[in-house]
């Protein structure tokens, strides 16, 4: 909710004013002078604030001058008479936002405040698309099987509360996709979605990068920032891997969750915030708390609701359309349409990917890229999962595993050589008559 700090001497004015602006669902602190409202501003944090210009103890000009040594973000309006003219021009040039003159139709005031808290809110959604992964934005859980059916339940089931919720599962199986599938049909989905991944963060600036700091704070904070929890507000936070959060930081975050209220490091102000948080990590944090090196208080109030994305080895009838959705992915990015064979889906249906649907992508875009075909075949594919498909029991003895890689080594080199046989004998190292009686052996055309 915005918070508006109103400094004006006139109570029949200052009234009136608060009562307007608290009408429109705005969070209004009433000073009688400007010692009073600097006094407010050194103790909370305002969107905004609506000065007049000549007040007794302190004028609307020494209070501009000295919010904006504090804080260079914060919009001012000046009210000032008509015989104050140059006064309000003076403030201008000092870093006033806006002036109005006495006596004013509040309407007037209204639209003025609502365009600059308008401003504000676009700034704060365009400075979230800057520290974002914009590559991530459009992509989408994908899979039609009982695993993911259930996935898709629990997300339209949770989406519309503000229930905190934990996402485990293995690297690579989807967790962040799921929080933002989550976001998107929450009625927090026109808000921000801000992201943080705990690991990549060092120890020593975590702090500052979920709660921002202000200037002067530590070395080479030349400016106020703010934090992910300031970007999200009225939105969602996901914190990844948070499982890697240091101990103190825990407890601070502890305190958010319960309070709902920030401070920036090296600042003594607090800041109340509207953020749906959304966690995830691939480590047993249950374990992290029997080792002491996770709250476990903490992991209760993370965990509300709890949100399990399966392996991919779990829904392995998904494979074949997630094949099919990023080679088209890669097709729009590379400007190369290749298929995938029914031979090479099946060797991959056979592999377990250890690094989930992450490594399925990373497979898919090798080969689309490697093969010299319009369709994806088994050779094209990793030697691991080709040697796995290709001997699926015990009883797959030696021989049959050397004809296979012989296989593969000829196709490869006909390949390499556009079918000339003469060429290809050359790369494999043998004689044209060689390389027709194993073509001949091995059964290829």
């Amino acid at each position: 909710m915005p918070r508006i700090l109103l400094a004006e001497d006139d109570e029949i004015m200052r009234i009136s004013i608060s009562d307007r602006l608290k009408k429109y669902g705005w969070q209004v602190d009433e000073a009688k002078d400007g010692r009073q409202a600097m006094g407010l501003y050194e103790k909370n944090h305002y969107h905004l604030i609506i000065s007049d210009i000549r007040m007794p103890g302190m004028s609307g000009l020494t209070l501009l001058q000295n919010v904006r040594q504090q804080n260079s973000d914060t919009d001012i309006i000046i009210m000032t008479a008509y015989g104050s003219v140059d006064d309000a021009i003076s403030c201008l040039r000092q870093g006033a936002t806006d002036y109005i003159l006495k006596p004013f139709d509040i309407d007037d005031l209204i639209i003025r405040v609502t365009r600059l808290l308008d401003q504000q809110s676009m700034k704060a959604k365009c400075e979230v698309l800057e520290a974002s992964c914009k590559s991530l934005h459009d992509r989408t859980l994908f899979g039609k099987s009982a695993a993911m059916q259930r996935v898709y339940a629990l997300i339209r089931q949770v989406a519309p509360t503000t229930s905190t919720i934990f996402i485990t599962g293995e690297s690579g199986t989807g967790k962040e996709l799921a929080a933002r599938a989550i976001h998107k049909a929450s009625p927090r989905h026109d808000k921000p979605f801000v992201s943080i991944n705990c690991p990549a963060i060092p120890d020593g600036l975590i702090e500052s990068e979920l709660f921002g700091h202000e200037r002067g704070a530590f070395t080479g904070a030349d400016q106020r920032r703010k934090g992910k929890f300031e970007l999200a507000d009225g939105g969602t936070l996901l914190l990844d891997e948070l499982g890697d959060l240091p101990g103190p930081l825990q407890a601070k975050l502890l305190r958010v969750l319960q309070e709902s209220q920030i401070e920036r490091v090296g600042g003594s102000k607090s800041i109340r915030v509207d953020v749906r948080i959304i966690s995830c990590t691939s480590k047993d944090l249950q374990k992290e708390v029997e080792a002491g090196r996770f709250r476990q208080d903490l992991l209760y109030r993370l965990q509300v609701i709890p949100l399990k994305m399966p392996a991919l080895r779990e829904h392995r009838e998904d494979i074949d359309e997630l094949c099919r959705i990023f080679l088209h992915e890669l097709g729009s990015r590379h400007g190369r349409n290749v298929g995938i064979s029914k031979e090479a889906i099946h060797h991959l249906e056979q592999y377990d990917f250890p690094g989930n649907v992450r490594e399925l992508q990373n497979i898919m875009e090798r080969a689309s890229v490697l093969c010299r075909g319009s369709e994806i075949t088994p050779i094209d594919l990793p030697y691991e999962i080709s040697e796995i498909a290709a001997a699926p029991t015990a009883s797959f003895c030696l021989s049959d595993k050397l004809a296979v890689a012989e296989k593969g080594f000829v196709q490869q080199a006909l390949l390499a050589s556009g079918g000339n046989r003469t060429e290809a004998a050359h790369l494999l190292g043998i004689s044209r008559k060689n390389l027709w009686e194993k073509m001949r052996q091995l059964q290829l055309d």
